[in-house]
C-alpha cells in the first residue's frame, strides 16, 4: 500500500525535477554564435609597423630611394606596387622587404616605366 499512494507523487515529482532541469540550459545555436575574429587590433598595429618599417627601408636604401614604391601589410603580407626605373630596383625592393622583422611574404606588384 505504501508503494501504490506514493509512486504517482514520487513520479511527478522526479518529472517536475527533469523538466526545471532541462528547461533551464539552452545552448546557443550555431547561427546566433558571431564569427570568429579573423584580425585583432594588435594584428592591425603589427601591420602598419611592418609597413613602416618596410618604407624606412627604402628611404635609406639609395638603390631604390625616390621611387613610386606603395606599401602594404595585411596579415605580415607586405605588397609593394607602383612603378620603378629598371628590374634591378624590383629586385632590390623585394629582398629589403623580405628581411624586415614581421614580414611573412612579399607580394610584388611593381611595374618597370616604360
Amino acid at each position: 500500500m505504501f508503494q501504490s499512494r506514493y509512486l504517482p507523487l514520487a513520479l511527478s515529482a522526479l518529472a517536475l525535477a527533469v523538466l526545471t532541469t532541462a528547461c533551464g540550459k539552452t545552448e546557443p545555436e550555431a547561427s546566433t554564435l558571431p564569427p570568429p575574429a579573423t584580425t585583432t587590433v594588435g594584428t592591425d598595429i603589427d601591420d602598419s609597423v611592418v609597413t613602416a618599417r618596410v618604407k624606412t627601408a627604402f628611404t635609406k636604401d639609395d638603390g631604390i630611394k625616390g621611387t613610386d614604391i606603395a606599401v602594404e601589410t595585411r596579415k605580415g603580407e607586405v605588397i609593394l606596387s607602383g612603378f620603378v626605373d629598371n628590374r634591378s630596383q624590383i629586385d632590390r625592393a623585394v629582398i629589403l622587404a623580405k628581411t624586415i622583422e614581421g614580414v611573412h611574404n612579399v607580394r610584388n606588384d611593381l611595374v618597370v616605366k616604360q
